[in-house]
């Protein structure tokens, strides 16, 4: 997820798709403009006919399939999204349903869902409702959904899979190049569907695979926008970008290095650390502030009446030196992001390879 500012005019047309329909089992919402609909429809189809000849390492060990095939990579896709909505699609009002009486696996809710502070003030490129409405839900011990075609849809589990299109998945600055149905193109955004459909896994305390706060000294530090799992929505987009590349057949050099910068981002995004420092700037900042508390040490000794400001802010330097204290130790004993089990909560269903290729052929042949 990034900020971005600004639309291109080749995308600000207002067409909308006439109706919902159903493509190789996935429900594309009416609220998507029909131009939209077209493109995610043909990079599904890229997907599942896509003869990958070459596989990143990290790929066939992180992504839970048999074999690493086109028909392979859309099942998967398939069991985790099941429904698209567009921007437009209101997700509050009459959209909004809920059913008393359901009972939740007994199982802990993660902190940042808690606390509220999963939030994200950028751009939302694409989202996973369906995860969201599932532990809100939990929360709140009310099953929640929204309405489509004027039939409830419920999220029992992460698993429902409904994700919403955001304004940044089909903007002219984060496309690899001007042609918005180039292979390039279509491997950036397939990197995306992947990780939103990451998200309908997770369970326990990692329901959703939902994102940590990125640290102090990252380009989007205190936003929602890291993770600390080896195997999260940010690493596996990472290496399925990779694999899509090594089998890209008309990626120019220039495509190229744009998904490697791509790639680079999305694993900047995975952080086990508390801040992103070295060692020397962190001994430079403890430089800075030591002078300061001796200062004001003698100056309050000097001074006892001067009152609780200056002991206030006395403490909150000793507390700045004690942190980089800690984040000292945190770089000569670091942490390797740990492996989550991406098995949900809740029930759902598994589709098999054969019935995902054979929806796909009978929307093909449509």
């Amino acid at each position: 997820m990034k900020r971005i500012l600004t639309f291109t005019l080749a995308l600000t047309f207002t067409l909308t798709a006439e109706a919902s329909e159903k493509f190789a089992g996935i429900h594309l919402d009416s609220s998507i403009p029909s131009f939209q609909a077209k493109i995610i429809k043909e990079d599904l189809t890229y997907l599942h006919n896509n003869s990958i000849k070459d596989i990143d390492s990290q790929f066939k060990s992180m992504i839970e399939v048999p074999k690493i095939d086109g028909a392979h990579l859309y099942n998967w896709v398939y069991n985790r999204v099941k429904f698209i909505i567009g921007e437009d699609y209101q997700l509050r009002g009459r959209n909004l349903v809920s059913q008393k009486g359901h009972r939740f696996p007994s199982t802990p809710i993660p902190p940042s869902v808690l606390n509220r502070t999963n939030q994200y003030a950028g751009t939302i490129i694409m989202s996973n409702v369906g995860a969201e409405l599932y532990l809100l839900g939990k929360l709140d011990n009310i099953l929640k959904g929204i309405k489509l075609d004027n039939k409830s849809v419920f999220a029992p589990s992460p698993r429902v899979g409904i994700l919403q299109v955001g304004e940044g998945h089909f903007l002219e600055r984060l496309l690899i190049n001007k042609n918005l149905n180039s292979e390039a193109n279509k491997i950036k955004r397939l990197g995306t569907i992947i990780h939103e459909a990451r998200h309908s896994d997770g369970h326990s305390e990692h329901i959703g695979f939902i994102h940590n706060k990125c640290p102090e000294g990252h380009s989007l530090g205190g936003f929602a926008a890291c993770e600390a799992s080896s195997n999260g929505p940010y690493s596996l987009e990472a290496v399925a970008m990779k694999t899509f590349l090594l089998n890209c057949r008309t990626c120019s050099v220039e495509d190229k290095t744009k998904i490697q910068t791509a790639i680079a981002d999305a694993f900047g995004r995975v952080i086990v650390r508390s801040h992103v420092k070295t060692e020397a700037q962190l001994r430079q900042e403890m430089a800075s502030y030591l002078p300061v508390i001796d200062f004001y040490i003698g100056y309050i000794a000097a001074n006892p009446k001067l009152g609780a400001t200056y002991v206030k802010e006395l403490e909150r330097l000793k507390s700045k030196v004690k942190e980089c204290e800690e984040q000292l130790k945190e770089l000569k004993a670091p942490i390797k992001p740990q492996r989550l089990d991406p098995r949900p909560e809740g029930p759902f269903e598994e589709v098999s390879v054969e019935k995902s290729s054979n929806l796909m052929k009978a929307s093909l042949a449509r």
